[in-house]
């Protein structure tokens, strides 16, 4: 589940920027053809044109859409390209590529699962020098917070799930750091509950 919505969230300005139909009309080989449609129609492929995703996917990536190969590793099943160019982008320091990559690595999509690598990752994002979006911010404080989850590292949890409370515009994100943060407080308690036992 959380892979999912990890994924959606990543995805969630493109898929809503392509808008619902896929649209025919459009020439791949326009020579006045923007990225933003590129982008658009590999995205409305996945659903409404499968057919044609590698296509349009090959040509957005192409074009200078590297997020791109998102769609085109799930559907092809092969996250070959995607873990090279997001780990080449994490080396230049681009800010986008750092969830991407943690992702990979986290969820263990198209490679070995490492959770500390994921936890490094969003470590590293939340370090740089550069005016980070909050949303970004607070999604990686959720992302955090999960992982640690995973590691029983309640703690951690605590922290994380508390900066999104704090600090996120979204009510589901409060509400599913709400729940994180309970579950902490919760195994927090029974822990030191057995250490006085």
């Amino acid at each position: 589940m959380d892979k999912i919505l990890l994924l959606l969230i990543m995805m969630a300005p493109s898929i809503y920027a392509a808008g619902p139909r896929w649209d025919n009309t459009i020439d791949i080989n326009d020579p006045d053809l923007t990225v933003i449609t590129a982008a658009q129609q590999c995205h409305k492929s996945l659903i409404n044109a499968p057919e044609y995703l590698e296509e349009w996917c090959e040509k957005a990536y192409s074009m200078g859409y590297w997020k791109a190969l998102i769609t085109l590793s799930l559907h092809t099943g092969d996250g070959t390209r995607l873990l090279e160019e997001a780990k080449k982008r994490v080396a230049a320091k681009e800010i986008e590529a750092y969830s991407t990559l943690a992702w990979l690595y986290g969820s263990g999509m198209f490679v070995g699962q490492d959770i500390n690598n994921a936890i490094s990752l969003h470590k590293e994002f939340l370090a740089l020098d550069a005016e980070l979006p909050n949303s970004l911010v607070t999604t990686a404080h959720f992302e955090l917070a999960s992982l640690y989850k995973s590691q029983h590292n309640w703690l951690a949890v605590k922290e994380h799930a508390q900066y999104v409370i704090e600090h996120s515009a979204l009510a589901y994100d409060k509400e599913q750091a709400v729940s994180l943060l309970q579950l902490a407080k919760e195994k927090a308690q029974l822990k030191k509950s057995l250490n006085s036992n």
